[in-house]
């Protein structure tokens, strides 16, 4: 039925250019001139528009040193080109933020927001002894949803303080054997500093610095409870063409647990061994193109941690692509101490440049 329909489709609009081909031919002779009048101003609407958004949006992310002569040069049809698309990615998205900053009706994409109707993981493993004999999937959706809000501007130095939640759902929504669960939930509360910054050393151009705390929780009781706290420090830079984001962490210590299903006390002492002591994040803009690599790892000499790829592609003016690939520890708390392969498909609803 749908190869009928792509066909039907295919032949109206060949009848359908046809038919427009020998309409013009017929009225060339009266109608040429106007044409030409009318394609040639829907042209000129066409660069007019364009150089107004490339304005604004140079307008927003230029340095107080900038010249209007300079914003026009950049702009103009013609004139030689002194940046490159790349170059702002990072400025225009906090200039846009800034705008919305006061705005009660908005909430402000935090980390990417993306749903992922295709994801396959490779070692399927409940990790709950309740659960064991019921069966798994290894095709599940995953999507997250992150945001933030300003709690206090201008809070030191002319940074910001920010509230932000993040959730990670991985759903085995094909699983009509087990009636469809959630098979793990992992929450991400967070409090932060964020200040942008203008230094440069050498070929590092300092961009964004921010200290903050995070809870990472898994939201279940004993015995699959998850969670552990951290305080981090991340400073993203751009080098070139590639922005760089460093993120080191310390683990706040908990005690530890009297007996196994003790509820207080630490749920799993050896998460650092697994998800590392830092995260490494290194992205490249390609117009509206993103390619991203993600490095964790715990420096140790029983080398772990993870490894994952984003790309993200446009699909139409509001949405994009996404394609992710994830090897390594971590992928969800639950299974943050087994070795899982994931790859991923689906709509980016938010980027992170």
């Amino acid at each position: 039925m749908k190869r009928l329909l792509s066909s039907s489709l295919l032949l109206f609009s060949f009848v359908f250019a046809a038919g427009q081909t020998a309409f013009a031919q017929q009225t060339e002779g009266g109608n040429g001139d106007a044409t030409a009048e009318d394609n040639a101003a829907a042209a000129a609407q066409e660069q007019a528009r364009k150089r107004e958004a490339c304005l604004l949006r140079a307008a927003q992310t230029a340095g107080d040193d900038v010249t209007l002569e300079q914003l026009r040069g950049w702009c103009d049809d013609g004139a030689p080109k002194q940046r490159l698309p790349h170059e702002d990615a990072l400025r225009a998205r906090l200039a846009l933020e800034q705008t919305s900053q006061e705005n009660p009706f908005v909430i402000t994409p935090h980390r990417r927001n993306y749903l992922m109707p295709y994801s396959h993981w490779s070692n399927p493993q409940w990790n709950d002894p309740d659960r064991e004999d019921q069966n798994l999937d290894s095709g599940e959706v995953k999507f997250q949803f992150s945001l933030k809000a300003p709690v206090y501007d201008d809070f030191w130095d002319g940074s910001t303080l920010y509230m932000a939640f993040t959730g990670v759902f991985f759903w085995q929504a094909y699983n009509s054997e087990e009636s469809r669960p959630f098979r793990e939930i992992n929450f991400t509360p967070e409090v932060f500093l964020a200040k942008p910054i203008d230094w440069q050393l050498g070929p590092v151009q300092s961009e964004l610095l921010a200290f903050g705390f995070r809870h990472d929780s898994n939201g279940q009781d004993e015995p699959t409870s998850r969670s552990w706290n951290r305080l981090y420090l991340r400073h993203v830079s751009q080098i070139g063409s590639y922005y760089v984001s460093v993120m080191p962490w310390y683990r706040i210590p908990e005690e530890e647990k009297d007996f196994p299903l003790d509820p207080r006390g630490d749920n799993n002492p050896d998460i650092e061994k697994y998800m590392g002591n830092f995260q490494l994040e290194v992205a490249r803009v390609f117009g509206n193109h993103v390619l991203e690599l993600m490095v964790r790892n715990n420096l140790r000499s029983d080398n772990k941690g993870a490894g994952q790829i984003n790309y993200s592609f446009p699909i139409n003016d509001r949405f994009k692509g996404l394609v992710q690939v994830f090897t390594g520890y971590g992928d969800s708390l639950i299974n943050y101490d087994d070795y899982e392969t994931r790859f991923s498909l689906g709509i980016l609803l938010t980027d992170t440049l």
